[in-house]
């Protein structure tokens, strides 16, 4: 028997299977930090840093730039704020990068739970036709963020990883009490940098599973107060009760930007800032030298329009989490199609519900329709064509392959939001993951 060597090509084949995600996020870094450092348009320069230095300079919050974030989300930004801000803007963009990278493992580690989905992906035709497909219809979501250097990439992580752990406490992998607490501690975090994953907390309430719900409230708590703790501590001012009130003043779900944005402004993708603009004169100042408006409506009808939209949407998505989820009971879960398809499926329809309720949704805060996606990608793969998810995941590639994303900007980019084009993709995966839930918690064929 010869004792030669492998060849250099085997060996390296090797070596890329044993860690495909490390020399994933190494490819990844080495292609996007460059490009994406120095851009002009940055929420690290024109946001985050400010922020964090009036967090060191034990100044209130918000500053000039007016954004209402939970103070918290000033957390992972702080020890960049004492580097040179070259230096902080590649170690962020690498944040941002190493966040998108852990964000597609987790959704591939969910739908690995599932073993009809192990089995497809050992195909190869099928492994590329789900990265493919799951490319088109949701990296440009990825993209956006990343572009502008947002930090909603970090919340879309927590969330996958959320997905991850409610899938391993469906099916029962591991420890189930834990993988349940984990999932709520992931969204206790993501709602903690961002508000809306706080829809998440009704949601597991609606199906029962308490360790998740507390683990989540417990952590929300502690990371407002652990915050102003610390900095009350170190600077001697507090945020939380400050911005609580600043909050509070823009939180009208009824009025499109909550009081604090124009109600015409075709970056605001959430459901009720489309359709405002449907409702509302397109102004002349946008240049478009168009008109958006399908009916006009005053004030008070469209409160009323948006009421029923916000109620519609949330009703619809607890109503689905609650009635599935008594399949999907732990001790059952053996007996039903696929438990942890159908906890992907739950959480990326959370994701796309909050996004679509909230007063200002931008453009850039639309990653996790790519949760959904998946959900459904998995489900059509292993178990035949659903008319209803080709539908759906079709309208999400068709819009994303028009030209006019607002990152080439100009006219047709205005146009195409202000008819809520990424709105009308998380309205569709959202509508997709809903389908994927019922038919994954039927008993199993």
């Amino acid at each position: 028997m010869s004792d030669a060597p492998a060849p250099i090509g085997s060996r390296i084949a090797a070596a890329l299977w044993r860690t495909p995600w490390l020399y994933g996020w190494m490819v990844a870094c080495a292609a996007l930090v460059p490009i994406l450092s120095f851009r002009k348009q940055s929420e690290l320069m024109g946001c985050y840093l400010p922020a964090s230095h009036r967090v060191l300079e034990a100044q209130a919050l918000p500053g000039p730039e007016w954004w209402v974030y939970p103070p918290a989300f000033t957390t992972p930004v702080l020890p960049l704020a004492m580097l040179p801000v070259p230096l902080a803007r590649v170690l962020w963009c690498v944040m941002l990068v190493t966040s998108a990278v852990l964000a597609v493992r987790a959704i591939w580690n969910a739908l690995m739970l599932d073993a009809r989905f192990r089995a497809a992906v050992q195909v190869p035709w099928k492994f590329f036709l789900f990265g493919g497909l799951l490319a088109l219809s949701s990296a440009g979501h990825t993209i956006v963020p990343l572009g502008y250097q947002a930090h909603d990439v970090v919340v879309f992580m927590l969330v996958a990883l959320g997905a991850w752990c409610s899938a391993c406490a469906a099916v029962g992998h591991g420890q189930i009490a834990r993988c349940e607490r984990r999932a709520g501690v992931t969204f206790g975090l993501a709602a903690s940098f961002k508000v809306m994953p706080v829809l998440f907390l009704p949601v597991l309430a609606a199906q029962r599973r308490w360790r998740a719900c507390v683990a989540m409230a417990i952590t929300g708590v502690v990371v407002a107060i652990g915050f102003d703790l610390v900095a009350w501590m170190f600077t001697g001012q507090t945020h939380f009760i400050a911005w609580l009130h600043l909050a509070a003043g823009g939180s009208d779900l009824t009025a499109s930007g909550g009081g604090r944005w124009h109600p015409w402004n075709p970056l605001n993708q959430s459901g009720t800032g489309i359709l405002t603009r449907l409702m509302v004169p397109t102004p002349t100042d946008r240049g478009l030298d168009y008109e958006c408006m399908l009916v006009a409506v005053g004030d008070g009808g469209r409160r009323i329009v948006l009421a029923v939209w916000i109620l519609a949407m949330t009703s619809t998505l607890l109503w689905f989490c609650w009635g599935t989820a008594r399949r999907i009971a732990t001790r059952v879960s053996a007996s039903c199609e696929s438990a942890s398809l159908w906890a992907i499926a739950s959480v990326g329809a959370t994701a796309c519900t909050y996004v679509l309720i909230a007063p200002h949704s931008s453009n850039y805060h639309f990653a996790p329709v790519a949760i959904a996606a998946a959900a459904m990608l998995g489900w059509m793969l292993t178990r035949g064509l659903d008319a209803w998810m080709v539908i759906c995941i079709g309208v999400m590639i068709l819009i994303e392959l028009i030209p006019g994303r607002d990152v080439i900007g100009g006219r047709l980019a205005d146009i195409k939001l202000a008819y809520g084009s990424v709105g009308i993709c998380a309205f569709m995966a959202m509508l997709g993951a809903l389908r994927v839930m019922v038919r994954a918690s039927r008993p199993f064929a």
